[in-house]
């Protein structure tokens, strides 16, 4: 699989979650694939996405979150699955993109990456629902599996074995963390508004 192709079924299979995508290649083929839920872009430090995504679920029990993750920067943080699994927030999902290596840094493979398996460990963590798909991962499953994920509770999380592609370091992005913050309480806000107005429409 490659990254567009998980970003794309991704896309197809959300509804109105809110999306925390990490910095990085899974970030980008978010941006450039992915849908227009309403989104936060994290960026550096490397591994502070699972705490930015933790945080929000449990700011807002009342969405539902998925995390976008490269297998880099989650292995820099291991300890937010604890944290994850060890916290209330049961509207939380995370999608890894997994190709052994810190990509955009350059390329360097994960310490032990040919034995490494992140959804063994956020299940040993606690997590109750963890799969990986392989690279060879039919079309079909790739997209049940996404949305299987998205129907039960959390925590939940999908490890997708993506091939290497080249993705340099893009630079600093078209927002300032404060100008990024703002647009992304600007789309809660706008989601706010359409949830009211569609429960006031049923009532």
């Amino acid at each position: 699989m490659r990254r567009q192709q998980v970003a794309e079924a991704l896309k197809a299979e959300l509804d109105e979650q809110v999306v925390i995508a990490s910095l990085g290649s899974a970030g980008r083929a978010w941006r450039e694939f992915g849908g227009d839920n309403a989104t936060f872009y994290s960026s550096d430090p490397m591994g502070a996405a699972p705490g930015i995504a933790l945080g929000a679920a449990l700011a807002r029990p009342d969405l539902e979150f998925v995390l976008l993750e490269g297998d880099g920067d989650l292995t820099m943080n291991l300890g937010s699955l604890l944290a994850i699994a060890g916290s209330v927030a049961t509207n939380l999902k995370m999608v890894v993109f997994a190709n052994h290596r810190y990509e955009t840094g350059g390329g360097q493979p994960l310490a032990g990456a040919e034995r490494l398996d992140l959804a063994g460990i956020a299940a040993a963590a606690g997590w109750g629902w963890t799969r990986t798909l392989d690279f060879d991962t039919p079309e079909s499953e790739l997209r049940a599996t996404l949305r299987e994920m998205c129907d039960v509770e959390g925590p939940a999380i999908v490890v997708a074995r993506v091939v290497t592609e080249a993705s340099p370091y893009g630079g600093p992005g078209d927002h300032s963390g404060a100008e990024a913050q703002f647009v992304f309480r600007e789309q809660i806000r706008q989601l706010d508004l359409k949830t009211r107005s569609l429960k006031e429409g049923i009532a």
